[in-house]
């Protein structure tokens, strides 16, 4: 009985094996080390998520033509199994057609899982981390969906008042360190001042 050999392929620390805006016919699943998937905001590198070993990457492509959204880097040197979607295919071939609405349906949620997890990682980089404690603690118990919306619409205001009470705080802060001068002693340094300049 003839049994199925995937490819395995050993990925360097550091190198880039899926790049996004690619067309990728394969995926793969993560047998040893660490794999990172990442986006490029104008010059700056966003990292999205980290893959440990049984973890699989890019299996949107057995199915669909689409380009990758994400990129992904070995961040450790890390051994690979791949599935081409020609191998795939030839296996869902003779699956039911209800059980292929359903992988096609589970296919449309994990593009949208990929769409959140980007869109999450470029807004972290960008909110300071207790503007996200505030919205994960309001929007905890909501489907993914739903917390998606609610974070979309709440976390930019969260974010501006968070970071209106951490100045206000350091103005306090500042104001506390000097030295209280009243109205006398800086009508005196003013005096000095112009004394000096009109001697000098």
């Amino acid at each position: 009985m003839a049994t199925d050999v995937f490819d395995r392929n050993v990925i360097h620390a550091g190198k880039v094996f899926i790049k996004a805006g690619e067309e990728h016919a394969r995926a793969y699943m993560v047998q040893t080390g660490l794999v990172r998937s990442f986006v490029m905001d104008s010059d700056m590198k966003v990292e999205v998520a980290e893959y440990q070993p049984g973890r699989i990457i890019g299996e949107t492509c057995l199915m669909v033509d689409e380009p990758m959204s994400m990129s992904y880097e070995a961040v450790t040197d890390s051994t690979v199994i791949t599935i081409t979607r020609q191998d795939f295919q030839k296996k869902i071939a003779r699956i039911d057609k209800n059980i292929m609405t359903i992988l096609h349906h589970v296919m449309d949620k994990l593009n949208y899982q990929d769409l959140y997890a980007i869109d999450k990682a470029k807004t972290r980089a960008e909110i300071d981390p207790d503007a996200f404690k505030m919205v994960e603690a309001l929007t905890s118990g909501l489907g993914d969906e739903k917390k998606f919306q609610y974070e979309k619409a709440i976390l930019p205001h969260a974010n501006q008042m968070i970071k209106a009470i951490k100045e206000l705080k350091e103005k306090d802060k500042a104001k506390e360190k000097a030295p209280d001068v009243t109205t006398d002693d800086a009508a005196n340094v003013i005096a000095e001042t112009a004394e000096e300049e009109a001697t000098g």
